[in-house]
């Protein structure tokens, strides 16, 4: 009755073949009516603003009205319980369901079989009463827990105008900044995700994991192992999706056209996993991940290589603070600050309140992130990405922004006010490699100073950041080496937001290091 949903039977073997799960005629019946209850209830959860006042008017809430109101809820809550009823009778009537049940309950009585895994893997089934079979634990890095229920009810009370933001993000703000999480969106692409479920593990091999987080939550991910291959299947590209894109049909497969190893997981709320996308979860989602792989699967933190498209960058970029030892960082198609594109998309008269309620709810500041993480680092600038522009220009990407900030931070003395200035015309640019009239590229010769300067900088002083290059260059040579490190740390793409990266871009970022 309260069990998971299976979806559809495929096989691994080779002619793998697939079938959708067929529910009898009293599972079917629970759970559309079920299915129904859950769509209409998140309706309403995100329309309830509107609603209210109209109910209000109508006189829903006068004392007269509580008496029919309650008992349309008991009725609501005995039909629920009835076909939570009818749908578990139906289960057991189904053979290919109890099947199921049996590999779920053999591959909890032993998850170190490997054999009662592979068995389990062959059923599509949703995280609902299924046992993780990778639990992560608390680090240095785990951000507190949140607040109880009590304190934050404690604290609505006293701070009617806090109730009034924390609304605002659960109601509004979430659900714009992850789209993914909503139970409207994951509806209406289930049969989309259960099909590329199957040619993941059917065609491509993978191995789909349920991962639990220290905060309770379960995390669907999918590990495609190509260390047996030759290349460079030793190394793992961790891939972390966008704010409406999963590992069954996101970024992740993007990354499927490389030789590496790939590991990809779905946002809190996203699909099958469970919880919510807020900041806090996200950390706790994407360090449980990073332990899955380094204990579970065996990669050492110097062959992790992690990759990110647009609002998987803060998740990212957490993760590369805290666990600076990874191999490198490709941040794509990304912002520094959640808050001037959120402010963009919300009446100017909100300004303040939207930037008040996202600072304290949904603070995805990845330029703060990334700033404390001093390894290599690639960042890719799509050049007609409508989704990073503020005002539809090249020059108010929001990437251009994250460079500049990560450059005065890692090398401040080379981006004097010349050098700054000489940048944003570069990044002004939808494509900074082609040149306008009276500019001149960098020559041959001029790359070549470049990397004699940085080489020799490195050879005396190895590399540490804030790296002091440049206190003792002119202002020529300042704005030739920012243009230098900018043609090797950042790469531009053309193209619009959502086009899959090329594989040629998920490569080991430039580093300084490399010239020593």
């Amino acid at each position: 009755m309260w069990g998971p949903r299976l979806i559809q039977v495929f096989s691994m073997q080779s002619g793998a073949s697939q079938h959708l799960y067929q529910p009898n005629a009293a599972e079917r019946l629970g759970d559309n009516a079920l299915r129904c209850t859950f769509v209409a209830y998140s309706v309403l959860y995100y329309c309830w603003p509107l609603l209210l006042p109209y109910l209000y008017r109508k006189g829903v809430f006068e004392v007269a009205n509580v008496g029919p109101a309650l008992k349309a809820a008991r009725i609501t809550g005995g039909v629920m319980l009835a076909m939570y009823a009818v749908r578990g009778l139906g289960r057991c009537m189904n053979e290919e369901y109890q099947q199921m049940i049996q590999a779920l309950v053999r591959a909890e009585e032993q998850p170190a079989s490997q054999e009662r895994q592979r068995a389990l893997l062959q059923y599509d089934i949703t995280l609902a009463g299924v046992p993780v079979q990778f639990q992560a634990q608390r680090v240095s890095s785990s951000p507190p827990p949140a607040s109880s229920m009590v304190y934050n009810a404690l604290t609505s009370v006293v701070f009617p105008f806090s109730t009034a933001k924390s609304l605002l993000a659960s109601v509004l703000a979430r659900p714009m900044m992850y789209p993914g999480s909503t139970g409207i969106l994951n509806s209406q692409i289930a049969p989309m995700l259960a099909q590329g479920r199957y040619h993941h593990v059917s065609k491509n091999k993978g191995e789909r994991r349920f991962v639990g987080t220290i905060d309770g939550n379960t995390l669907d991910t999918m590990f495609f192992d190509r260390r047996m291959s030759d290349g460079r299947g030793r190394k793992l590209i961790l891939a972390s999706d966008g704010n409406a894109a999963f590992y069954e049909i996101g970024a992740t497969v993007a990354c499927l056209a490389t030789d590496y190893s790939i590991l990809g997981w779905n946002h809190p709320g996203f699909g099958a996993s469970t919880g919510l996308p807020f900041p806090v979860q996200e950390q706790n989602a994407i360090e449980a991940v990073y332990q899955y792989a380094t204990q579970e699967l065996g990669f050492s933190p110097d062959d992790i290589l992690l990759y990110a498209w647009s609002i998987g960058a803060y998740s990212t970029s957490f993760l590369a603070e805290a666990h600076p030892e990874v191999s490198g960082v490709i941040l794509d198609a990304t912002f520094d600050d959640i808050v001037p594109l959120a402010a963009t998309r919300m009446p100017q008269v909100l300004g303040g309140f939207v930037e008040d309620t996202v600072r304290s709810y949904m603070n995805l500041n990845n330029a703060e992130r990334i700033n404390k993480y001093d390894g290599p680092l690639m960042l890719v600038r799509r050049s007609q990405d409508e989704m990073m522009m503020t005002d539809g220009t090249a020059k108010s990407n929001r990437g251009n922004f994250l460079f500049m900030s990560i450059m005065k931070r890692r090398y401040p003395n080379v981006m004097s006010p010349a050098a700054e200035e000489h940048m944003w015309s570069y990044l002004s640019r939808s494509d900074p490699r082609r040149r306008v009239q009276g500019q001149q590229a960098l020559s041959s010769s001029d790359i070549q100073l470049m990397e004699t300067m940085l080489r020799s900088y490195v050879d005396q002083h190895s590399i540490a950041y804030p790296c002091q290059i440049g206190d003792d260059m002119n202002d020529e040579d300042r704005t030739k080496m920012a243009e230098y490190i900018a043609t090797q740390m950042l790469q531009h793409h053309r193209s619009t937001h959502c086009v899959p990266l090329p594989p040629e871009y998920m490569r080991e970022p430039w580093t300084p290091r490399w010239t020593s």
